[in-house]
């Protein structure tokens, strides 16, 4: 185990952090190099979460000199499992892991008797379509700035429609655009919060890994096309995260072939590749620690008990229970643990507790008032 989240210093915080500056309170601990920043009452104040674009892909892919790397301010962690799921979710909401409960793409789900790919409504194993009504309640969770005290625009890619929670939410299918309507918003003569989604890096990594041409291409472009804006904005605070890093991939771990293993699991596999949830029929944790024990120099198995114990997801809640009896974390950075035959082999990954996954920027580039 190498970074757990930190509470007061995580991309949880930095949401809590731009709530409080939109007027919406929370308990949650403040970052205050952004907090002193956002007093400067900026007109317009930019949040981008650029997904996956960790310490280890930003300083792979660009010079010291590029506008997201000179504008690092400190580095925070991400949440635990480090995934888009969860972590986006965090910052969608301003809430712990532990109660939103969104906490890796697959979850088992009892009534369902499966497993659901939630943010695509799809059985795990069979990639059959589910009825998403019936666990509606589960995944409905309220965004902070919808409850925003001054205007709050947001920017979405077309696939997340499902958080058009505004009427002034724009969507986009690529990068450019994307910060085309950035520009756009910018030039609305109010006092305004934007809050953006980006998909990429994370997607061109998952296909390439972190150090393809094709990463560092996209890179760069999400960098020229940042310094755009900033230097077509006044009066502007253009805030900067991604969700969680990456790392690249070059093993696989087919858990799914241990037939002993499997005869011991009281569900399917779930959770994420390289932070993997089990549930264990009781009568065979015995035989389950055993079978593990094979794979104890590439995975560590941490029962979700002590990991609520130590705090890694937020307060206790009820949520909790869908995490399984343990969590089969990946030691190696290298390597992700396959569910079944016809998993995907991803080239970049993350979810799990190492640097390159957790270890994030804190990106903050100021444009003052002319």
């Amino acid at each position: 185990m190498e970074v757990k989240p930190d509470w007061k210093n995580s991309i949880l915080n930095v949401s809590a952090t731009l709530a409080d500056y939109i007027g919406v309170k929370s308990n949650i601990a403040k970052i205050d190099i952004l907090k002193n920043e956002l007093n400067k009452n900026y007109k317009n104040v930019i949040y981008i979460c650029m997904d996956g674009l960790g310490m280890f892909p930003l300083e792979q892919n660009l010079p010291k000199s590029s506008i997201l790397r000179e504008n690092v301010k400190k580095t925070i962690t991400s949440v635990f499992p480090s995934t888009t799921t969860n972590a986006t979710s965090s910052l969608y909401s301003a809430t712990y892991p532990s109660q939103h409960g969104l906490f890796g793409w697959s979850l088992y789900f009892e009534k369902l008797n499966s497993c659901v790919d939630i943010y695509i409504g799809q059985n795990s194993y069979t990639r059959e379509p589910v009825d998403m009504s019936t666990i509606e309640d589960y995944l409905t969770f309220e965004t902070y700035f919808s409850k925003s005290k001054i205007p709050a625009y947001t920017v979405f890619p077309d696939f997340t429609k499902y958080l058009q929670t505004s009427t002034k939410n724009f969507n986009f299918s690529t990068v450019e655009e994307a910060f085309d309507v950035l520009k756009e918003i910018v030039k609305i003569n109010e006092k305004k919060f934007v809050y953006c989604y980006l998909s990429e890096p994370d997607a061109t990594m998952h296909n390439y890994g972190t150090a393809s041409k094709e990463a560092k291409d996209i890179i760069k472009t999400i960098n020229k096309l940042t310094e755009e804006l900033a230097n077509q904005s006044t009066d502007t605070l253009i805030v900067v995260t991604p969700d969680h890093g990456q790392t690249d991939i070059t093993s696989y771990i087919p858990l799914y072939e241990d037939k002993e293993l499997m005869s011991t699991l009281k569900t399917p596999m779930f959770l994420e590749p390289r932070a993997t949830g089990m549930f264990v029929k009781k009568e065979c944790e015995e035989k389950f620690l055993k079978a593990m024990k094979k794979y104890e120099n590439k995975i560590e198995l941490l029962k979700t008990t002590d990991l609520i114990k130590d705090n890694f997801f937020g307060p206790k809640t009820d949520k909790l229970e869908m995490l399984g009896d343990y969590i089969a974390v990946v030691k190696n950075d290298y390597e992700h643990i396959l569910f079944k035959e016809d998993s995907i082999r991803f080239k970049g990954h993350h979810t799990g507790l190492t640097k390159k996954e957790m270890i994030l920027p804190l990106i903050m580039i100021s444009k003052q008032r002319s």
